[in-house]
């Protein structure tokens, strides 16, 4: 802007930075493939055009996406943490209560036992007298606070149905810092929606720890330790526009928007390797990661049920086959 308030006029036909003629190439390939440029959609291709820059380049663009995100699943995320650590403290606050609780009670029984030795005290009469009128004072206390502690457990069970219908409906899933398997599902039939209205191709990729490994540590902690190295593999490995979660039993699905089976058995090779080198300690023992991965495409002519099945049906035919992965046999026949 030049003084006096105007604008100089500025030429708006070429890019003038690297991050323009980054986003020109996006567009210019999403119009050259027919796919309407919607936010979504140049969201996607912008992350998948990403794969095939320079490293220097990909990690100037990640930086300052990472400045600029403040994400909404990442607002939920903290906001779902925030509900469960109030959760604690209310918790914590009822368990302080009924210690208190239990004291007086206890207080209770020392007076009755001090009031049976005061008999041998030879001013009974007043010592007795005394007693008993801390005793009233100690039940009326008492009864105060079981009052209070009754009003306070209705809260308490109040405060755990809301957390736990807010745990039902939470995305994240902090065992292992992904997404849940609802969120997942939820993602799968909005990119069926996409996907008919705008014909491209996407596909689900899951991957699964070989049970090889697992089988050498017979530690719970050690194997959650193994499958959530894997989880933070999937998400160092992923795209923004992907979608990583754990679909259930330590494995792990990726929705992989905009992917061709051709461009996600490329993903499952890198995947594959980068985990094969990946190894690690526990105690004296080295342990080596190794993963099963399949993929399928998000087909229109199957639920997503099915095609979560069919990439299922995938991970054991990526046990039996010398090859980066598996594939959902409906697909080998396309």
């Amino acid at each position: 802007m030049e003084r006096g308030g105007k604008f100089r006029a500025k030429n708006l036909g070429e890019p003038t930075n690297e991050i323009e003629s980054y986003a020109k190439e996006v567009l210019d390939e999403m119009i050259r493939e027919g796919v309407p440029p919607t936010p979504s959609n140049f969201d996607a291709y912008f992350d998948k055009r990403l794969d095939t820059k320079p490293a220097p380049f990909r990690k100037r663009i990640l930086k300052l996406l990472e400045i600029e995100e403040g994400g909404e699943e990442d607002h939920q995320g903290a906001l779902e943490s925030s509900v469960k650590e109030a959760f604690g403290n209310v918790k914590k606050f009822l368990q302080h209560v009924s210690l208190i609780y239990k004291n007086l009670r206890h207080l209770e029984n020392v007076i009755e036992k001090r009031k049976f030795e005061a008999k041998a005290v030879a001013d009974k009469s007043a010592l007795a007298s005394l007693l008993e009128a801390m005793q009233k004072d100690i039940q009326t206390m008492t009864k105060i606070i079981k009052k209070e502690s009754g009003a306070l457990k209705e809260t308490y069970d109040a405060t755990s149905e809301l957390v736990a219908e807010v745990q039902e409906q939470a995305i994240h899933d902090e065992k292992y810092g992904v997404f849940k398997k609802h969120y997942l599902l939820k993602k799968i039939r909005q990119e069926e929606k996409l996907i008919k209205e705008f014909g491209h191709e996407s596909t689900l990729m899951m991957v699964r720890t070989s049970t090889e490994v697992l089988a050498q540590v017979a530690n719970p902690k050690a194997q959650h330790l193994i499958l959530r190295t894997v989880a933070r593999l999937l998400m160092k490995t992923s795209r923004r526009s992907d979608v990583v979660a754990h679909y259930e039993g330590g494995t792990f699905a990726i929705l992989m928007r905009h992917t061709s089976l051709r461009s996600a058995t490329q993903a499952a090779e890198r995947l594959k390797d980068l985990v094969g080198n990946t190894n690690f300690f526990i105690g004296d023992q080295e342990v080596v990661l190794d993963v099963d991965i399949a993929i399928a495409r998000i087909d229109l002519d199957r639920s997503s049920e099915q095609t979560i099945v069919c990439a299922l049906e995938a991970l054991e035919i990526a046990k039996k086959v010398d090859e980066p992965c598996g594939v959902c046999p409906q697909d080998m026949e396309i």
